[in-house]
């Protein structure tokens, strides 16, 4: 095969997207990735789209996981999840890469907030001890990405092997996303080194548009799977209140899509935007999360009660955008008013 004939990222995943969507349930019984899917997305390399030496735009990745989840959305979440980590990975000492991407389809987790704790963070790394929740995808990656406070100082993100941790799988009891896995992560008394420690200010602070913006790509694919399920569902024969509701819902999707595309380039330009910037790209993310959780409600309350039975697609992709919805940085109060006080007092000098 030429070189050109080659399939596009997004036509690789249009491939996964239909296995998905077809495994879905058995994703959901699972609490986690069907293997073939799981298969799927390794053969296509798209866990591994940002890692360090791709070619692949952010750009690119956000709207392949929104492709994902298109066909399941617990799909795209696990890939936005372990492919933004492979980036963050990519911020570390080079013995670090190495050691983490040894196999080169390793999957990290990870759950950032700075929940751990450490004494003290040294020269010679930390005794780190926690409970971190919502690390998605961890029943399938070897690595995680822990956020470490300490007494004094600022907080530290760890990477810290998963033999390391002992996974709770009893935490994990969700009405949505349910195939991502997203359990809590235990350690005890771990020593860390401290090559694989960084701080908040090199690791989270310069990358936090990126880091957030990435979470609602799969949230935009979902959204359209809504529609896209809707339309089917009313058909051609549809009446006209049915159809301005799918209207309006797919003008809905469309607009979120085209902000968060709209804010990848800016990324692509400079993925550590300054302060202005990076409220800008939090606010057009939150609201772009809002524009498709609307959206998907206005659709499963107009399909009506059949739409209740487990068995039915829509009721799932409802779910899973409202799990999505519910992520701490696509809270929309929360994430708009940084831009909001930066539009009356200007950015901090």
């Amino acid at each position: 095969m030429q070189a050109e004939d080659a399939p596009t990222l997004r036509e690789r995943a249009r491939v996964v997207a239909t296995l998905a969507r077809g495994r879905a349930a058995a994703t959901e019984g699972l609490g986690r990735l069907h293997p073939e899917v799981l298969a799927a997305l390794q053969g296509a390399g798209l866990p591994q789209m940002l890692k360090n030496g791709s070619p692949c735009t952010i750009r690119e990745f956000v709207d392949v996981c929104g492709v994902l989840a298109e066909g399941c959305m617990s799909t795209g979440w696990c890939n936005f999840v372990w492919g933004m980590h492979n980036y963050v990975v990519g911020r570390y000492p080079r013995s670090v890469q190495r050691e983490v991407w040894r196999d080169p389809g390793t999957l990290v987790s990870a759950s950032l907030g700075p929940v751990g704790r450490a004494p003290a963070i040294t020269e010679e790394g930390a005794i780190v001890s926690g409970r971190w929740a919502f690390n998605s995808g961890c029943d399938h990656a070897d690595w995680l990405l822990l956020g470490i406070a300490q007494p004094e100082g600022e907080p530290y993100l760890g990477v810290l092997h998963k033999s390391e941790c002992e996974i709770d799988d009893e935490s994990w009891n969700v009405i949505g996303l349910r195939g991502t896995g997203s359990k809590d992560a235990v350690c005890e008394n771990v020593q860390v080194p401290a090559e694989r420690l960084l701080p908040f200010s090199r690791i989270m602070v310069p990358y936090m548009a990126l880091l957030i913006l990435v979470i609602v790509g799969p949230v935009v694919g979902g959204a359209q799977a809504a529609v896209r399920e809707f339309a089917r569902k009313i058909g051609s024969s549809a009446r006209e209140g049915m159809l301005l509701r799918l209207g309006e819902a797919s003008a809905e999707v469309d607009a979120a899509r085209t902000m968060v595309l709209a804010a990848a380039d800016d990324l692509d330009a400079d993925p550590t935007p300054d302060e202005a910037v990076t409220a800008r790209i939090v606010r057009d993310t939150a609201f772009a999360a809002r524009l498709c959780n609307r959206a998907t409600q206005r659709l499963f309350e107009a399909a009506g009660g059949a739409e209740l039975q487990e068995t039915g697609e829509l009721q799932r992709i409802f779910r899973d955008v409202t799990a999505g919805c519910a992520h701490a940085r696509l809270q929309w109060d929360a994430q708009v008013l940084p831009y909001a006080r930066m539009l009356v007092e200007g950015p901090a000098v």
